[in-house]
């Protein structure tokens, strides 16, 4: 039930901003993995995430913008360890700049931060889970028509920890390079679907409903 409120509550919000004064409005669900590094080696964690953002475009042509999200994720055990279920949420706040080459093509850089922390549900032994996560990402996209396609690069700094009765296990990102493509179709000249294939360090799929102006 908590679940299905925080989803509605993210496409209220969504649905209801779309049409605000605003440059940007975004939904994204994704799907990754990603290895982290504890003291007692390396661990998958599979994630799931909803996420809204708007952004607000400046004079200079830097978008600022920030969002919320709903993530529920699985840290997989090993031979010391039992692996976790979580459920939480995140906020996070980005820098996007676009530089114009020619009609067709575009490069972007995009700098995000976010603030994740989640729990699970066991009645004992219940665990927190908080991490940090900086990225910076590169890009160049080229468009035909309705049609866009963006390779790039990505570079992840995660710092968190998990806490349960038995202390605290400190994490990191194991490998923090990734890179992947972006195909985007343009349904009106201000909002598109994008669909991202990611591989590396994080890997995974993304699909967004945007709207910029």
């Amino acid at each position: 039930m908590v679940v299905r409120f925080k989803l509605l509550v993210i496409l209220f919000l969504y649905a209801g901003l779309a049409q605000a004064d605003w440059t940007g409005v975004t939904l994204e669900f994704a799907n990754v993995d990603a290895d982290w590094k504890f003291d007692s080696g390396v661990r998958e964690a599979q994630i799931n995430s909803i996420a809204f953002q708007i952004e607000e475009e400046t004079a200079t042509g830097l978008s600022v913008g920030g969002g919320i999200g709903y993530l529920d994720m699985r840290v997989v055990g090993d031979s010391s360890t039992d692996s976790r279920k979580f459920d939480g949420e995140y906020l996070q706040i980005y820098l996007r700049q676009e530089i114009r080459i020619s009609e067709r093509i575009l490069l972007h850089g995009l700098f995000n931060y976010s603030y994740n922390s989640g729990r699970d549900n066991r009645e004992d032994d219940r665990a927190d889970i908080d991490w940090n996560e900086a990225s910076f990402q590169i890009d160049a996209s080229l468009r035909f028509g309705n049609f866009g396609i963006t390779p790039f690069a990505a570079y992840y700094d995660i710092d968190g920890d998990i806490s349960d009765d038995n202390g605290t296990e400190v994490f990191e990102m194991d490998d923090p390079v990734s890179q992947g493509i972006r195909f985007d179709y343009y349904t009106e000249p201000t909002a598109f679907i994008r669909i991202v294939f990611q591989s590396g360090g994080q890997s995974g799929g993304y699909l967004t409903f945007a709207r910029r102006y």
